[in-house]
């Protein structure tokens, strides 16, 4: 039994007669080798033949892992570009949303700003704006509106012509107050 304390004085007796073929050895070289080298390359050739398989093994599952990393990869594009859509269309969703609710809000205010001006016009409806239910209530509402804002424009056309009488009447009033006042003084 051969005993080796340093690995490397074991390969500087091993590795002579393991590179080199017996052939090759001289006489007294192959007197000791034949035992030491047949069966260190033996046990040599079936490590290669075993490391070289495992070897083979290992690229085959590296090569493997790399088909399924590729394809894992490419997955991932696909998921990332979909989540990128997704979020693409939440934020288009959200923005039009947003836009809606601003419509919305902005045409509650302009109800509520017709309502008060409709409340103040018609102090006596007390807001109550149910029975204008149909077209036509709304309808002979708008007409009976109408009619007052012409009877309004008439009124001011008819005080108009009376202020313009009253005036005509006392300007020729003062004008004969002035000329009986002068036809008095010149004869006096």
């Amino acid at each position: 039994m051969l005993r080796v304390d340093d690995p490397m004085e074991l390969a500087a007796l091993v590795s002579p007669l393991v590179k080199s073929s017996p052939e090759k050895l001289s006489p007294l070289q192959r007197e000791a080798a034949p035992a030491i080298a047949s069966s260190a390359r033996d046990s040599r050739d079936s490590f290669v033949a075993e490391t070289a398989l495992k070897i083979d093994q290992l690229q085959a599952s590296v090569r493997i892992l790399t088909r399924d990393v590729r394809q894992l990869a490419g997955k991932l594009a696909e998921l990332q570009e979909s989540t990128a859509q997704e979020g693409r269309s939440y934020a288009y969703q959200q923005a039009e949303k947003r836009a809606r609710d601003a419509k919305l809000e902005e045409m509650v205010s302009r109800f509520r700003d017709l309502k008060a001006r409709l409340d103040r016009m018609e102090a006596r409806s007390g807001g109550d704006y149910h029975a204008y239910n149909s077209f036509e209530a709304v309808s002979r509402k708008l007409a009976e509106i109408e009619r007052a804002q012409e009877q309004a424009k008439l009124g001011t056309r008819g005080d108009t012509i009376r202020v313009c009488l009253l005036a005509g009447a006392m300007l020729a009033a003062a004008a004969i107050i002035g000329l009986s006042l002068m036809l008095a003084g010149g004869s006096a």
